[in-house]
């Protein structure tokens, strides 16, 4: 992280991923503008590597006065999304049988070449598939677990035991996607485009109701040609 200008606190903003031919380049900038002391969110987009930037408001006069990136990329062709629901919605006899089939789902994808695993990290199946997912590190030392987060405090009104269980995995996880700064009322939506957008199976748990995020990130999956395994029984 890079200090910004005068007494601005330091922040990353992650931007947008694009895809460049069969890989997704994620960027990270620090950057803020000086008009009225207020941070504004930027977006970049890639052609090849050729970068612009632009505005996500066009209203505002901005003057960057410090901007870095790092850049991450993604092969796609080697990912897998997870995507489910809250632990009200999961119904299953034994959550330890349950475990143990994401786990033995992921075994059989990483068998079959994937090796980056991302998850969204909200309570319920995403937060199993992304310890599964932790729990085979050491067997399998090039499997890759990248957490997608809607917004920084995600967790903090997560139930005691899955606000613990989301500080250790957020500590073995390769990379961590904080795609805002702040909660905002679409930004699950987006944290579930991007899962889409990066990666190429979609591992999912749904209850094949019409309603809801995982409903949402499913059908837009299909209609973007991912393959979709439904782990509901």
């Amino acid at each position: 992280m890079v200090g910004l200008v005068g007494s601005a606190r330091p922040f990353d903003f992650l931007l947008e991923s694009v895809r460049w031919q069969s890989f997704s380049v994620v960027c990270r900038f620090v950057a803020h503008k000086k008009t009225d002391n207020r941070h504004y969110p930027f977006r970049m987009g890639l052609s090849g590597f050729h970068s612009f930037l632009c505005c996500r408001n066009r209203d505002c006069h901005l003057a960057i006065n410090t901007l870095t990136y790092t850049i991450m990329m993604i092969d796609i062709t080697k990912s897998v999304a997870f995507t489910g629901h809250r632990p009200e919605r999961i119904r299953q006899t034994s959550m330890l049988y349950f475990y143990l089939d994401i786990v033995s789902q992921v075994r059989r994808l990483y068998s079959l070449g994937y090796r980056n695993f991302l998850s969204g990290m909200a309570e319920g199946f995403d937060l199993l598939a992304a310890q599964a997912v932790a729990s085979l590190k050491t067997e399998y030392t090039d499997i890759r677990l990248i957490a997608v987060v809607p917004f920084r405090r995600q967790a903090n009104r997560y139930r005691q035991e899955n606000k613990s269980l989301y500080d250790r995995i957020m500590k073995t996880a390769d990379e961590k996607v904080i795609l805002r700064e702040d909660y905002c009322k679409d930004c699950f939506h987006r944290r579930n485009d991007y899962l889409i957008d990066n990666s190429e199976i979609v591992l999912a748990y749904w209850d094949k109701q019409p309603y809801g995020g995982t409903y949402y990130t499913v059908g837009n999956a299909r209609m973007m040609n991912r393959t979709v395994i439904n782990l509901y029984k």
